[in-house]
């Protein structure tokens, strides 16, 4: 039986379908462990946490949508609290940021999460993955660029950096985004583009083709529309 189990943030599962949901009708089973808001320490526990429900195997694949670095996640009464980027959420003073945030601490920290899972998945015979990427994790210097902030932890993990696809801000959007007065997230046609741009020829059914722009056409008259799915967590 062939598994595909998804992980990423409202990019991978939101209230109309993504990604994930392109490729779920290639697959026998599928699973999406995305939750909106998440960032790459919720992503990391949750990739950690299928593995231990399922045991990923030769059959499966998996592909996980890593996101941006601000994030704070927590597990509180029983469930993971995803609120998005830190300095765009109402219950962070400046003053907590002042003091508790730091970039490079975020950027080393979620470098190591992705560089963990990576090393998961390729000691797994027979495993099919992806690393996805919401947005850039931090642009990439120049070779004679020594004003870039973090080179160095960007060089210590090149290896990390250079198994994740271009973002959907290098493709799919480019300099159109985020789009003004809109919801920030890709559409179901914008997702499937942004597959047809990272994984070419992943996506083999015409149905789908059609389900995702039929979609899009379907969202732009009501933008209220839900497809989102759910999975047990612990």
């Amino acid at each position: 039986m062939k598994r595909l189990f998804a992980f990423g943030c409202s990019f991978t599962n939101y209230r109309w379908s993504t990604w994930a949901d392109c490729l779920a009708p290639e697959f026998d089973y599928f699973e999406n462990w995305g939750q909106a808001g998440g960032g790459n320490h919720y992503i990391f526990n949750s990739v950690m946490e299928a593995d231990q429900w399922h045991q990923f195997g030769a059959s499966d694949t998996v592909i996980v949508c890593w996101t941006d670095f601000n994030r704070d996640d927590r597990y509180i009464g029983g469930r993971w609290h995803t609120l998005g980027n830190i300095f765009n959420c109402p219950i962070y003073e400046p003053k907590y940021l002042r003091d508790h945030h730091d970039e490079r601490g975020y950027l080393i920290r979620d470098l190591a999460y992705i560089k963990a899972v990576k090393t998961l998945l390729e000691n797994r015979p027979g495993l099919s993955w992806r690393f996805l990427s919401m947005v850039e994790l931090m642009a990439r210097p120049a070779p004679n660029d020594n004003e870039s902030l973090h080179r160095d932890a960007m060089r210590l993990y090149s290896d990390v950096l250079d198994s994740i696809l271009p973002g959907y801000d290098k493709t799919v959007f480019l300099n159109n985004w985020p789009k003004p007065g809109a919801d920030p997230h890709p559409s179901p046609a914008e997702h499937l583009a942004y597959l047809d741009a990272v994984l070419p020829g992943w996506v083999t059914k015409a149905q789908t083709r059609v389900k995702m722009h039929e979609q899009s056409i379907n969202l732009r008259k009501d933008p209220r529309r839900s497809g989102m799915t759910q999975v047990k967590r612990l």
